[in-house]
């Protein structure tokens, strides 16, 4: 039995479901199988998610001493990489736009630092703004559908990794880190001009209240990646986005990776 599961029970399921189990019977692996993360593919074509540049940039973000679907100190590949792919690719279609990149929900910033190796953001003249309570989610801003399973997220997915945050992005000048609560923290900087969004805070009220803020300030043709949107254990985030969506004369494309994805007009 996988560790994860003898420390951590009721991720059992998530760790069957992330890890890279063998084909079913009649599918070639050597086929464009990916069967990670709660999503199964054959017949594609997968040389972005085997590159060097985004394998090693994936790597970067996997290192970065989460304890999401593993034990804390384990260095266990939880397999999320389409997911951060369509991070990686949606940052590098900002840096053709005007603005900063910000992250909203970051932990110890597997996306963000996959990004960083991905683009060699130390080099480029842009800033990127992180986030986070660096601790988990605050409970006063769970509703009562959302409180038992982020409690137990909580518990056993986030831990007060701050200072090991920054230590991740000691070599990237032109990161921000933002401690506190969001959307309180989102006053602590200025940010006049967004060319990449990402917000993944695991429940609805502050990212209502995170894309609500930098709406306006997206630049035309800036991408917004939202991590939990298709997910059915997070409706009420679905539910509070698309509301919003209809508001702001916009729809979201829910992607297979369980994102969804905003392309601001």
């Amino acid at each position: 039995m996988p560790a994860v599961e003898k420390t951590i029970p009721w991720l059992g399921w998530y760790f069957r479901l992330t890890r890279q189990p063998p084909p079913p019977p009649g599918i070639d692996p050597t086929r464009g199988f990916y069967n990670a993360d709660c999503l199964m593919t054959w017949e594609r074509n997968l040389d972005s998610l085997a590159s060097p540049r985004f394998t090693a940039a994936y790597q970067a973000g996997m290192g970065t001493g989460h304890k999401i679907g593993r034990p804390s100190g384990s260095t266990t590949d939880t397999h999320i990489e389409w997911r951060t792919y369509v991070c990686c690719w949606a940052a590098e279609h900002a840096t053709g736009l005007a603005g900063d990149f910000v992250e909203c929900g970051v932990n110890t910033g597997i996306y963000s630092k996959a990004i960083c190796e991905y683009l060699g953001f130390g080099e480029l003249d842009r800033r990127m703004f992180l986030f986070d309570t660096f601790q988990g989610i605050p409970p006063e801003q769970m509703s009562d559908g959302e409180r038992k399973a982020r409690t137990a997220e909580n518990r056993d997915f986030y831990e007060d990794c701050y200072d090991q945050v920054v230590a991740n992005f000691a070599p990237y000048p032109n990161v921000t880190l933002v401690k506190g609560r969001v959307p309180d923290s989102l006053a602590d900087v200025t940010i006049d001009k967004v060319a990449y969004l990402s917000i993944d805070m695991n429940v609805a009220e502050p990212e209502v209240a995170a894309l609500t803020h930098f709406w306006d300030r997206l630049t035309p043709g800036a991408l917004v990646v939202l991590d939990d949107y298709g997910w059915t254990n997070y409706r009420e985030q679905y539910d509070a986005m698309n509301t919003l969506a209809a508001k702001l004369g916009t729809s979201i494309l829910t992607l297979p990776t369980g994102q969804g994805l905003i392309v601001r007009p």
